[in-house]
Parts: C-alpha cells; structure tokens; sequence
C-alpha cells in the first residue's frame, strides 16, 4: 500500500512510519515545516516528505496524488491565539475534503469524548472537523482514543513525577482515566489502514478505566512509593486557567485543554478490539514499558 500521513513528525506519527515501512508500505509524510521534514528524514532518510499547508487544498491533492490511504493525525487539546482549534481541526479537515482526493480511505485519529453538542471547545471542534470529513467522498475511519501513554510523551513525563512524589495535588483526581499504550494505537492506526473502506467511528481505550488518583498511585508503585494525592475542587482549575488565558496569548494551561483532561473515560472497547482484530496491553505492563524506560 501507498500511504500518506499528516502530523506525522509527532510521536505516534513517527511510530506509524517505521510500522508502515516494516510492512512493506510506501509512506509519505505530510508535515506544515522544513523543520519537522527534517525530524523525519533523521530517522526516515529515503522516504518522500512533502511540505504542505495543511489549509492549502491543492497543495494537500498534489502531496495525497498516488496514495490509497490517508492517515490524519492532525489536532491539539490546547489552542492558542497563533493556532485556534479552528485552525488546527476543521481547516485541514476542509481542505481534504475540498482536495478531491483521489484516495480509497482516510483514517482520523480523534479524541474520546469529541460531540458536538459537549460544552467544551476543544471537543465540539473535534466533531466539526469529524462532520466535514465524513461529508467527503472518500470513507473515513475514526479512531477515537484517551490519554495516550508513550516513552517520554508529556502524559508519561508528568505521570513518572508524580508517581516518585510523596504529596500530590490534583484537582478533581476522582476524574476517571483509561489510557491506552501508545504502541497500542499505532498498531490500531495499522489495522485501521488495512480494514474495508467505509464511514465507521471506533472508539478505543486501554483496558482498565480507573480514577486519576488510583493511576498515579499505581505509577508509585512502579517506584516502590504510595503518594499521598490530594484533590481540589475542578472549579479552581478552571479558574487558574481563565487567568492564564487573560494574562497570556501562549496560556500553559486552558480551560478547553483542562476539559478534556478532566473527562471520564469508561469505554467498552469489544466493538473496536473486534474490528481492529487486536489485543490490548496490560496497564501494569503499559506503566513498566513508559515509566520505566531508559531516557
């Protein structure tokens, strides 16, 4: 198969690439940058990488033409004035469409929780850009996961702290968390590529749903520690990140992005297992793998 992939300099990006290569695929690379062309080549020296807006409908056409299938893993959880969720989802999901592709399939990787009637910004702009891709001619796949956990990602880099702490302050850490191994989603991006074409959203998790606070004690005992974890009200959260968005066009933190994190995760993952054709890893397994790991 011939097999393009947008955002794919990211860390699942990359992932899929040496998966895809391994199969015997051809991949392209989609990136905004030469800076993240460059990221790719380090590692991917013989594959084609094109440089494209991802806004530019002709440029994106030209950069898809000889594909089968599109891969999109495109998006954010935090926007900002210099990239609105506008921008960053439902732009480049318009400009596919408007491409004319000439592919057999798309495969989207969404996040859980993405409905358009959901409160939270992040989550409705999901959804919008989810419609305009299944208004297009070409059969989406949407694979929708939560918390992802991979060597050194941000999710695992903040998890391996707060498991080798002795206090930890939450807010609302009775929130429930399913992540899902990195290397997992890969191999489900994968499938994902090899499945008939047609319109299907599957929504995947790791394989136990738990408190935050149960995880990061879990992530504690990977140290041998127990933190304590104390929770604040979610409400004072949100009220830290307003302040930030005010006093900040860059916010490290958004009410939007703190939404997201804050949502409940208990998927029923047999119907996406079922079509995807694959098992999952093991949280205890999935904590050793990313907390452990040499850096």
């Amino acid at each position: 198969m011939h097999i393009a992939i947008t955002g794919a300099n990211g860390h699942l990006g990359l992932k899929l690439i040496r998966r895809l290569l391994e199969a015997g695929d051809e991949v392209r690379p989609i990136v905004r940058s030469e800076h993240a062309a460059g990221t790719i080549r380090g590692g991917f020296p013989d594959v084609d990488v094109r440089v494209v807006d991802y806004s530019d409908s002709q440029g994106l056409g030209e950069a898809c033409d000889g594909c089968d299938t599109l891969v999109h893993l495109v998006g954010v959880i935090k926007e900002s004035k210099a990239n609105s969720f506008e921008q960053a989802h439902e732009a480049p999901c318009r400009a596919l469409v408007a491409a004319n592709l000439s592919l057999k399939h798309v495969v989207y990787l969404g996040i859980v929780g993405t409905d358009m009637a959901s409160s939270n910004a992040c989550l409705q702009s999901r959804a919008r850009a989810e419609t305009h891709l299944r208004q297009g001619d070409v059969p989406v796949t949407i694979l929708r996961v939560p918390m992802v956990l991979g060597p050194d990602d941000y999710a695992s880099m903040s998890l391996r702290r707060n498991g080798q702490k002795s206090m930890v302050i939450g807010f609302r850490t009775a929130s429930l968390e399913q992540p899902i191994y990195s290397g997992d989603v890969v191999s489900a991006m994968y499938a994902a590529t090899r499945l008939k074409p047609k319109n299907r959203t599957l929504d995947l998790a790791g394989p136990e749903s738990l408190s935050r606070a149960q995880l990061i004690k879990r992530a504690g005992k990977c140290f041998g520690n127990d933190p304590n974890v104390v929770s604040l009200p979610i409400i004072l959260g949100y009220s830290l990140a307003f302040l930030f968005e005010l006093l900040s066009s860059a916010p490290p933190v958004t009410r939007a992005m703190l939404g997201v994190l804050d949502h409940d995760d208990d998927i029923d993952n047999q119907l996406a297992l079922d079509e995807l054709g694959m098992q999952l890893t093991s949280l205890d397994d999935t904590l050793q793998a990313v907390l452990l790991a040499e850096r």
